[in-house]
């Protein structure tokens, strides 16, 4: 008896045909060209919305045989315009980046600029400042330089007696101030104390000072001597008090004046020539 059915685990029955049928296996591609587009669809990934949309003009052209939807084409058309406008939108975001860097780096430089500006501007003022200090402190100091090295008058409320030159047959070397005994005696200007004591030379209780410039004074016949060897002694400074001690014949100062420790000379000339005058 002939089968008529097969039901084994091989090859299954025959179906009937139902006429011819369109199969397109998915990894083909429906490839057209439309709007000047190629689509290749390998299905395995989702379609964009212009993708799709020319997928179904490639369909209706290829595998259908309809004509082309004009709106499908035209969207899918404005969606490439998109794209297009999109790169140019990147483009245009690009070049406003590159701006935007250039226009901060412009603005870091003249930031930076102002700084060193500001910096070289505090360096200055602080340089102005400090050499403004060190001009006070060299007009303080000459100041006080000109202070120091200042002569006075020796004696006040004196009268001019002897003079330097020759008295009774010999050198006076001096200019005696006439003066009550206990007046105030005081140094000429800024010096050191090289003698002071008794001389044994007629000149009494005496004081010798050595001033700045090198110039030594012999002031004798005092009563009192109120300073001491290697004592430093500034302008009008008291150091001793008239008397008559020694070989004189009334109290009075007796003022001899030795430039660089050397021969004495007239005192009242050479003081003169330092704004002071006996």
């Amino acid at each position: 008896m002939p089968k008529t059915s097969y039901t084994g685990r091989h090859r299954p029955a025959a179906k009937p045909s139902r006429g011819r049928q369109f199969v397109v296996p998915v990894a083909l591609l429906s490839s057209t060209v439309a709007g000047g587009l190629v689509i290749r669809d390998a299905g395995a990934s989702a379609l964009s919305p212009e993708a799709a949309a020319m997928k179904n003009v490639s369909n209706s052209v290829a595998g259908l045989g309809l004509a082309a939807d004009p709106d499908a084409v035209a969207a899918a058309a404005a969606n490439r315009s998109g794209a297009r406008s999109s790169r140019d939108m990147a483009r245009d975001a690009k070049t406003l980046i590159i701006s935007a860097t250039t226009s901060a780096e412009e603005t870091a430089a003249q930031a930076r600029a102002a700084a060193e500006k500001a910096a070289a501007d505090k360096a200055a003022a602080a340089k102005a400042k400090a050499a403004a200090a060190a001009k006070a402190k060299a007009a303080a100091r000459e100041r006080a330089i000109a202070k120091a090295h200042r002569w006075v008058s020796p004696v006040s409320g004196y009268t001019l007696t002897s003079g330097f030159g020759f008295r009774w047959g010999k050198m006076h070397p001096a200019q005696d101030l006439a003066c009550p005994t206990g007046s105030a005696v005081h140094a000429l200007s800024s010096g050191t104390v090289v003698f002071a004591g008794w001389s044994n030379e007629g000149y009494g209780n005496m004081v010798k000072i050595r001033y700045w410039d090198g110039t030594v004074s012999w002031m004798a016949h005092n009563s009192r001597l109120l300073v001491s060897v290697g004592e430093e002694v500034s302008p009008g400074q008291l150091v001793a008090y008239s008397g008559s001690t020694g070989n004189s014949t009334g109290p009075h100062v007796h003022l001899e004046i030795h430039p660089d420790d050397g021969a004495a000379v007239a005192p009242r000339t050479w003081l003169a020539k330092r704004g002071v005058y006996l």
